[in-house]
C-alpha cells in the first residue's frame, strides 16, 4: 500500500467508568486497549467482531465523535486533538460516520431535501439556491436514487431501509469526505437489498477514491466489500489479527479468528476443507467489564498457556498478517493433525 496514510491511531485506549446507585463510580473498564491502526487513502478496511467487542466505539474514535482516554489520533500526520477549532472542523468534515439505524439518524420531521440542504448550506455559504439544488440532485444520482424528484419531498418514514441508507450516504458525500466509517450499514435492511448497498459503497470507493472503514459482525459482507482490502479482527476491545482479508480467509492465525471462520459456511470446497472447527471452551463472549489483563480470548481458548495471562504480548508479523498470539504456529500444526 503506497498511498498516503490519512488517519492513524497510535496506542489508543478508551476507559469508561461504571456508575452505580446515587451516582457513585464503581470501577473503570477498558473498552479499547492499545489500538494501532493506519488507514490509507482510498482503501477499505473491514472491522469484524462479535457484538460488544468495541467496534462502534472504535468507529467513533476514528471520526472524532469520541476522544480516547489515552493515545493519539492523527489526521494527515497531525494530532487531531492539537488542532485549532477550524482545523478540527475540517477533520470532522473529511471523516464521516454512517450510523446503523438509518431511521434514527434522520430527523423524522424534515424532508429528504431539508436533510440534504442543511449540511451543504452550512459548509458552502457562497452557493446559491440553484447550486444547492443541483448538488442535491448530483448526490442522489451518486447513490442511485433517481429521478431525484421522487424522493426530495418525502419524509424518512416514507422510504425503505435501503433508501434511507442511501440518503445517509448522500448526506455524508455532501461534505466531500476522504474517509467514511460505516457502522453495520446493512444489518437493519432486507437481505435482498444488502448487496446493492455494498456495491454502492464499493463503487464510491473506486470512483471517488474515498476510504471506507466497514464495521460488521458478518464475515460474508466483510469479504465482499473488502475483497482487495484489509480486515481487523476485534475481540474484547483489542485487535487480535490484522492484514489482507484474502490471506485471513485462507489462513486465519489467531485461535479466535479460526473459530470465527469455522463458524461461517464457505462456498469454496477447497477452502472449506482446509478450515478445521475450533472447539472453544464457551459459547458466550466475556464482558469488557470482566476481561482479564492478558490475552482477551484466554477464557475461551482451547490452546491457552499460563503465560497467556501476561499483559505484555506483542504482535507477530506472519507474511502480510499481524497476530496477537505467540502460539499461532503451534495451533496451526495442531489443527493439521485433527
Amino acid at each position: 500500500m503506497n498511498k498516503e496514510v490519512i488517519l492513524s491511531l497510535k496506542n489508543v485506549n478508551v476507559v469508561f467508568s461504571k456508575v452505580g446507585k446515587y451516582g457513585i463510580k464503581e470501577h473503570n473498564f477498558h473498552v479499547l486497549k492499545n489500538i494501532n491502526l493506519d488507514i490509507h487513502a482510498g482503501e477499505i478496511i473491514a472491522i469484524v467482531g462479535e457484538s460488544g467487542c468495541g467496534k462502534t466505539t472504535l468507529g467513533k474514535i476514528i471520526t472524532g465523535l469520541l476522544k480516547p482516554s489515552k493515545g493519539e489520533v492523527k489526521y494527515r500526520s497531525n494530532n487531531v486533538y492539537g488542532f485549532f477549532k477550524k482545523d478540527f472542523q475540517t477533520f470532522r468534515n473529511d471523516v464521516q460516520f454512517i450510523q446503523q439505524d438509518s431511521y434514527a439518524a434522520l430527523n423524522p420531521v424534515r424532508t429528504i431535501f431539508q436533510s440534504l440542504y442543511a449540511p451543504i448550506r452550512a459548509h458552502h455559504h457562497d452557493y446559491s439556491r440553484e447550486q444547492i439544488n443541483k448538488r442535491i440532485e448530483e448526490l442522489l444520482g451518486l447513490v442511485g436514487l433517481l429521478p431525484a424528484e421522487q424522493f426530495l419531498d418525502k419524509y424518512p418514514h416514507q422510504l425503505s431501509g435501503g433508501q434511507r441508507q442511501r440518503i445517509l450516504m448522500a448526506r455524508a458525500l455532501s461534505l466531500s469526505p476522504k474517509l467514511i466509517v460505516a457502522d453495520e450499514p446493512v444489518s437493519m435492511i432486507d437481505v435482498s437489498m444488502r448487496l446493492s448497498i455494498l456495491k454502492l459503497m464499493a463503487n464510491l470507493n473506486r470512483e471517488l477514491d474515498i476510504a471506507f472503514v466497514y464495521i460488521t459482525h458478518d464475515l460474508g459482507t466483510a469479504k465482499f466489500i473488502a475483497d482487495e482490502g484489509n480486515v481487523a479482527v476485534m475481540y474484547l476491545g483489542q485487535i487480535v489479527e490484522y492484514g489482507p482479508i484474502r490471506d485471513f480467509i485462507q489462513q486465519p492465525l489467531h485461535p479466535y479468528s479460526q473459530a470465527l471462520i469455522s463458524a461461517v459456511p464457505i462456498p469454496d470446497p477447497q477452502i472449506a476443507r482446509q478450515i478445521k472447527e475450533i472447539k472453544i471452551k464457551g459459547m458466550e463472549m466475556s464482558s469488557l467489564e470482566n476481561r482479564n489483563s492478558g490475552c482477551p480470548f484466554y477464557a475461551r481458548c482451547p490452546y491457552c498457556h499460563l503465560d497467556c495471562k501476561d499483559d505484555k504480548k506483542e504482535y507477530l508479523t506472519v507474511g502480510k498478517m499481524k497476530v496477537l498470539c505467540p502460539y499461532y504456529e503451534e495451533i496451526l500444526n495442531a489443527n493439521k493433525n485433527i
